[in-house]
């Protein structure tokens, strides 16, 4: 093998020094010399680095050296030494934001790295309580989350995160918990909950009902729900709230005409088996998406009326249970979606006539949109009228009949 001081005067007899400073920071270094053993590399590489090191030391004490310039290298090589911890190096608000990423229970046992470790995770923007991080009980994690929070000592929190199956003597706790992250000016919030269905016999227990000092709050940008009472007794003040998610909730006409007539910035509203809705009325609402309607106590079909005139994008989506929809202001909109199926009970005689009826007016109003997504439910169960051949027009299937329980 040859010497790898012999490349280095081999480089110097062309006059090329900028190619060795090449080879040394990282650059591309072209030479016929090196050999196909991997330790022949690594002895040049090593060879080059000393080489340079000692030219470097006597370009000094002779600054006059044509060979290699006195000046410090513009660039140098991305990773240093092998034994440099990288991870210790990041400033303490990019180590919590890696946290985050981990479960809650993983994130807490970093503290026993070292010193700088044992605090670094009561200040993580993100704190996520789910049923995936507990092999406990229910009083255990309620616990858990009571010891969570009381070691918490950051100034702000990003994401609050409640997902697990909600008991009726976790109403106080949960009160508790949200009031702790409103407390810290929280921007998102998902209370995700199971096990409190909304209709007899399917409920396990009582759902929770939101806090009446909830429905006051200037912090919040999202807010995410699933099984909880949305029933404010007074005015709602949501002034920062751009997307609101409500799924297998309660709801009626007076509460969702208080949240959002004080949610003035809202701009995604997401309604998911959510009953007792008969008029959505918005003027900042551009995104409006309804998946599903079950309202088994319901005798009579019901109408909910939709007046957004800043509303891009409409979806109509799911099994319908004696929910039909009229769109009353609606001239913004540029997309649409009815993929929606109407259900019936097994006793009820199907309409064809009345839906055929209730589709074609939908269409009516639909017929300005640049892309319109019908299911075939609604293919089949009325006749359809483009009229503007400048639509987009994709289909999506779904069944013909739908049957509720």
């Amino acid at each position: 093998m040859e010497d790898p001081k012999s490349l280095v005067s081999s480089e110097k007899s062309t006059g090329s020094s900028s190619s060795v400073l090449g080879t040394i920071q990282g650059l591309p270094y072209r030479t016929n010399q090196i050999t196909d053993s991997f330790n022949s590399v690594l002895a040049m590489i090593q060879g080059l680095h000393n080489h340079h090191h000692d030219h470097h030391r006597s370009n000094r004490t002779n600054p006059s050296s044509p060979q290699f310039p006195s000046k410090q290298p513009k660039y140098w090589p991305v990773f240093g030494p092998p034994d440099e911890d990288l991870i210790s190096s990041l400033p303490d608000s990019l180590l919590q934001e890696i946290l985050c990423f981990l479960p809650i229970e993983d994130a807490i046992k970093t503290s026993f790295l070292s010193r700088r470790w044992r605090s670094l995770w009561t200040q993580m923007p993100t704190l996520s309580f789910t049923r995936e991080c507990f092999a406990s009980k229910h009083a255990k994690r309620a616990a858990f989350v009571n010891e969570t929070l009381a070691r918490f000592i950051g100034p702000k929190i990003k994401n609050f995160l409640i997902n697990f199956k909600f008991d009726e003597f976790m109403d106080a706790s949960l009160d508790e918990w949200v009031l702790f992250a409103t407390s810290h000016h929280v921007e998102k919030l998902s209370l995700l909950l199971d096990g409190g269905f909304l209709y007899a016999p399917f409920a396990e227990c009582k759902p929770y009902s939101l806090p009446q000092f909830l429905y006051v709050n200037f912090s919040l940008n999202v807010l995410i729900l699933r099984q909880c009472v949305v029933s404010p007794t007074s005015q709602v003040s949501w002034p920062s709230l751009k997307v609101l998610s409500i799924n297998y909730s309660r709801l009626d006409t007076e509460a969702i005409e208080y949240v959002l007539s004080g949610s003035p910035n809202l701009q995604k509203l997401k309604l998911h088996n959510c009953g007792g809705v008969n008029r959505i009325s918005s003027m900042s609402l551009e995104v409006l998406v309804v998946d599903a309607i079950y309202e088994p106590h319901e005798k009579n079909e019901l109408v909910t009326q939709i007046s957004c005139p800043n509303l891009q994008s409409l979806s109509l989506s799911g099994y319908m249970y004696r929910r039909t929809f009229r769109l009353m202001h609606a001239s913004s909109l540029s997309k649409a979606n009815l993929s929606f199926v109407m259900t019936i009970d097994k006793k009820d005689k199907y309409d064809c006539k009345k839906h055929r009826s209730i589709l074609r007016d939908l269409l009516e109003k639909l017929c300005h949109v640049e892309e319109l997504t019908v299911g075939t439910w609604c293919l089949q169960a009325g006749f359809i009228n483009m009229g503007n051949k400048g639509h987009i027009f994709s289909i999506v299937e779904t069944p013909l009949f739908g049957t509720g329980n």
